[in-house]
């Protein structure tokens, strides 16, 4: 289970979850953030939707526990953090891509962070490569495209302006799993429509 880093006595009522694939830098990232003031980050374990039926299975059981926990404990999810590794950009796209194609109605409420940038030769001229070849993932808001250095703590302020920008643009838009590969099976409603079938089938 994924680690939740609030730097406070009394937790935040508003979660954000940092999500991934396999070796996304995510609890690094949770761990930079774990001094912010304003919100609870909540480090969701690896979203591995593809290398296996029975990994994409769990996968989507640790999301559906962490999510049903933030509801038991009346918290609210503001938005979601989106990581991925430095790497080649068609490799950082289909890793991204294998994650995003899951929450693609919740694009107002993610910002993408690329982690390991240390690794980059030439900072300056990838954050402008990648803000414009990523934006598109983010219907163009290359202001929500940021970047992580495993050796510098990330400046709060520029994370707060960044979720203070989904917060702004999500309107009245409310994170939830109805609808997604995530929606838990209502056992009640099953159970509903069996006897209704069975009832049906009598009657023939």
């Amino acid at each position: 289970m994924g680690n939740c880093c609030d730097g406070r006595d009394q937790k935040s009522s508003k979660q954000i979850f940092i999500i991934g694939p396999p070796g996304s830098g995510k609890s690094k990232l949770t761990e930079k953030l774990s001094n912010n003031k304003k919100y609870e980050f909540i480090d969701i374990p690896e979203l591995d939707m593809e290398s296996s039926i029975k990994s994409r299975e769990k996968s989507i059981e640790n999301f559906q526990k962490q999510y049903k926990k933030s509801e038991n404990d009346n918290k609210q999810i503001i938005g979601l953090i989106l990581c991925v590794k430095f790497e080649r950009t068609d490799l950082m796209k289909r890793n991204l891509l294998s994650v995003i194609k899951f929450f693609r109605q919740f694009k107002n409420l993610m910002i993408l962070v690329v982690t390991h940038f240390d690794l980059s030769e030439n900072q300056n001229q990838d954050k402008r490569d990648l803000k414009k070849s990523l934006n598109y993932l983010l219907d163009k808001d290359e202001e929500r495209v940021m970047f992580s250095n495993n050796f510098e703590q990330d400046g709060q302020e520029v994370i707060d302006q960044a979720i203070q920008k989904i917060i702004e643009k999500k309107n009245e838009l409310q994170f939830t799993l109805k609808n997604t590969i995530f929606e838990e099976f209502d056992e009640s409603e099953q159970k509903k429509l069996l006897q209704n079938m069975q009832q049906s089938f009598n009657k023939c």
